[in-house]
């Protein structure tokens, strides 16, 4: 079945953007993806259009909405983009080695730029009255348990505190808002990012209640849920981490 509306995916060229990007299109939305890098895969369909845009960047979010003005109208918003910077794994167990200039970085990578993609999806969802419209942000497990990196847990933990700050309001205007909290995803991305420590993904496996780590369909199926299916479901963190933060809490 095609809808006629669309889902806006933030980090969208990434391997969870790309699984959820995937998802949508399966279940007939149009979807517009947004991410630092292109995603040549996907310009061949006819329901996607992708931007390569800095969120923390007005021309950026401009591009963003202009693209949006195009396509049919604007149901669901997914904020994926963000990730720990290639100097927080350093950071893991020594709080001093964070540095003013890296905790204000990520807080913009993760918690600003999902802030600002949010800000300039709302005029289109607030317009689609009566129809469901929902917010999902992506947030860690990082920020629900004791597994440092502070600047990135922080900012993770920050979505969170933005999630609660805005479940009323956005709830009088029928939209609903949620996080969803992956645990380890082992993705290209997270395997550069943790080269240094061959023993990262194998140590994180053994400490998960599932006996293994997430893969990203496992969080593109929760995003669709709480986007098309959950429709009375707002203001919850839904961890998916197949055990990891109960283990480590």
């Amino acid at each position: 079945m095609r809808e006629s509306r669309t889902v806006l995916i933030t980090g969208a060229a990434g391997a969870i953007g790309t699984a959820t990007t995937t998802a949508f299109l399966r279940r007939g939305l149009a979807v517009l993806g947004v991410d630092r890098q292109s995603a040549p895969q996907r310009e061949a369909s006819d329901r996607y259009v992708h931007v390569v845009a800095e969120l923390t960047d007005l021309q950026g979010l401009g591009a963003i909405d202009e693209a949006l003005s195009r396509m049919p109208p604007l149901a669901h918003l997914i904020g994926i983009a963000g990730g720990a910077l290639p100097d927080e794994p350093a950071t893991q167990h020594d709080l001093e080695a964070v540095r003013p200039e890296l905790f204000r970085a990520s807080l913009e990578a993760n918690l600003t730029s999902q802030f600002l993609a949010l800000q300039t999806a709302m005029p289109r969802l607030r317009a689609q009255q009566g129809e469901n419209r929902s917010i999902t942000l992506t947030s860690s497990f990082n920020a629900l348990s004791a597994q440092g990196m502070p600047a990135y847990s922080a900012a993770k933990a920050g979505l969170v505190g933005l999630m609660h700050g805005s479940v009323h309001p956005l709830g009088a205007l029928g939209i609903r808002i949620n996080v969803v909290a992956p645990g380890t995803v082992r993705t290209p991305r997270t395997e550069r990012l943790w080269a240094a420590d061959p023993s990262h993904f194998t140590r994180l496996e053994a400490g998960t209640a599932l006996g293994r780590l997430a893969v990203p369909e496992d969080v593109a199926a929760v995003f669709i849920a709480l986007s098309l299916d959950f429709l009375h479901v707002t203001g919850q963190v839904l961890t998916v981490d197949g055990g990891q933060t109960v283990i480590h809490r």
